[in-house]
């Protein structure tokens, strides 16, 4: 055990550890929130630090008056251990950045969790003092009562250390099963909470006045999809045990209605990998929901799950608008990804949220390494065959550390490791699909081309039309420039309706108001 682990040991006061959870580039981050609301409960002094934020699809460098200032805030809370949230491996560079910050600067221990540390922990634990593992809210909570007793916490359940050169990464403990004992996420105060960006820093809830609550109402996902962390925590690392759990509706009614109390927002989006269709809890939500809430709602949905029964209740009960994941051609999708839906599906799908009055938002994955020109023009078929209007939700492909999808692109040398997320940091400039981005032109004509199919005030014939383009196919640089167009009208229409409607916030103004930066929708 280091240093400045046996200085915490030592040095915990009366009331246990002061604790800081940092959060990088999320101010939402429900993690943080939750452990945050976890501590508090039990008594103890915890400050939220939200570390910047992304803004129109980037994550920018953290600047040295950031670096600076995010040690103030450590200061000012008295801090006695740091905990940074990896939400995703491409924060690993900025992860080892903080660490040696507030090393050379504080000399405090510091602590990882979230995805990256429980995928890889001993290639954290070279920067880390310590790694959390797994679900985190009992083994922060433990960690805190020993600190506070005085007791041993080096065999702490979840918690990977080195000791004398050695990792030690202890056993997990179970899952969670009964997800009501959790207490609420902290949105409701604006005590020792901080948003770090820019020159300064901001006392307060950053996501204090925003005009939508994102809602979780489950833990997990019923469904196998090979890039997707989930599988990997359900397939390896949790094995054998119910992965996906949810809350009662009592439970997320309750969380809502008091969120209600804290500020006016405009609508809920519910934000679990898939919305719940378990009878009796569907049921309940469909009945309750508009009488004690009453306000418009969002929801992802797995298309195995679309029936027009279960879309017309939704709509019924409030649900407006809906994301659906398509990924790619039904080919990619099956061979690569691990998903088995038919594009006549797909299409049959499309024309419910039409026929029902929801918007869809369908989402897709590009720069895959293995789809050909016939996959590209498929994919567009589908697309072009929605009914209007939808939006679309364009992602750059991620491969997770661990994950199937990382284990069979390495296994038949499509890939290297250094196309592995954390390796890579192209989640930095290239979440979502940006046209300006260096690609195979082949591909960035078609993404120019799907992306329009969007755009209401563009005939689909006349994009499909552009499909035979020779020219464009080889040199896209004017389909670019139109498609750069359509997204900059479509924007603007869209931010002046919010704008109407009161919805539009200085966290969505932030994010988004950067024009070299625009994203596909």
């Amino acid at each position: 055990m280091n240093a400045r682990l046996l200085k915490l040991a030592r040095q915990a006061p009366l009331g246990g550890p002061r604790i800081a959870l940092v959060s990088i580039y999320d101010v939402e981050n429900n993690a943080v929130r939750l452990l945050a609301a976890v501590l508090r409960k039990a008594g103890y002094r915890v400050a939220e630090i939200y570390f910047r934020d992304w803004i129109s699809n980037h994550l920018d460098p953290a600047t040295d008056v950031e670096l600076d200032n995010f040690v103030r805030v450590l200061r000012r809370e008295e801090t006695q251990l740091v905990c940074l949230s990896l939400r995703a491996s491409a924060y690993l560079n900025i992860a080892r950045i903080l660490t040696s910050h507030v090393h050379s600067r504080m000399d405090l221990p510091v602590m990882w969790g979230g995805m990256h540390p429980t995928l890889a922990p001993e290639e954290c634990l070279a920067d880390a003092d310590l790694v959390l593992q797994g679900e985190g809210e009992g083994a922060i909570l433990d960690l805190a009562d020993r600190l506070r007793d005085g007791r041993d916490f080096a065999d702490t359940p979840n918690l990977g250390l080195r000791i004398d050169d050695r990792v030690v990464l202890n056993p997990l403990r179970p899952l969670i099963e009964d997800l009501d004992t959790l207490p609420f996420r902290d949105y409701f105060t604006d005590e020792n909470k901080y948003l770090v960006l820019g020159r300064g820093y901001r006392t307060g809830d950053p996501m204090r006045g925003d005009t939508t609550f994102q809602m979780l109402g489950s833990r997990g996902c019923l469904f196998h999809c090979a890039y997707c962390y989930n599988s990997t925590f359900k397939g390896s690392i949790y094995k054998g045990q119910r992965w996906y759990r949810v809350r009662s509706c009592d439970s997320v009614l309750a969380e809502i209605a008091l969120a209600r109390k804290r500020w006016p927002f405009h609508r809920v989006r519910f934000d679990d990998e898939v919305f719940n269709f378990e009878k009796t809890w569907f049921d309940a939500f469909c009945e309750r929901y508009p009488k004690e809430i009453g306000l418009p709602f969002e929801a992802f949905i797995e298309p195995k799950l679309v029936t027009p029964e279960r879309i017309r209740r939704m709509k019924a009960a409030g649900l407006d608008a809906i994301y659906m994941g398509i990924q790619s051609s039904e080919r990619v999708t099956g061979h690569l990804y691990d998903r088995t839906v038919k594009n006549q599906t797909i299409g049959d799908i499309a024309r419910i949220f039409h026929e029902e009055g929801v918007h869809p938002h369908y989402q897709l994955i590009f720069d895959d390494p293995v789809s050909t020109e016939d996959d590209r023009r498929k994919l567009f078929d589908l697309v072009a065959s929605f009914p209007r209007p939808f939006d679309l939700y364009l992602f750059s492909l991620t491969v997770f550390p661990g994950s199937e999808l990382n284990h069979k692109l390495m296994e038949t040398g499509v890939i290297s490791e250094y196309d592995i997320e954390g390796t890579n940091a192209r989640t930095f400039y290239q979440h979502r699909v940006n046209l300006q981005y260096p690609r195979p032109v082949e591909e960035t004509f078609w993404i120019a081309l799907i992306q329009l199919l969007s755009k209401d005030f563009i005939p689909k014939d006349a994009v499909r039309a552009l499909t035979g383009s020779r020219i464009l196919r080889k040199h896209p640089w004017p389909l670019i420039q139109v498609a750069h167009a359509a997204n900059y009208a479509k924007l603007g229409v869209t931010a002046t309706r919010m704008v109407a409607r009161g919805e539009m916030t200085p966290t969505l103004l932030r994010r988004w108001l950067s024009f070299d930066r625009v994203i596909t929708t």
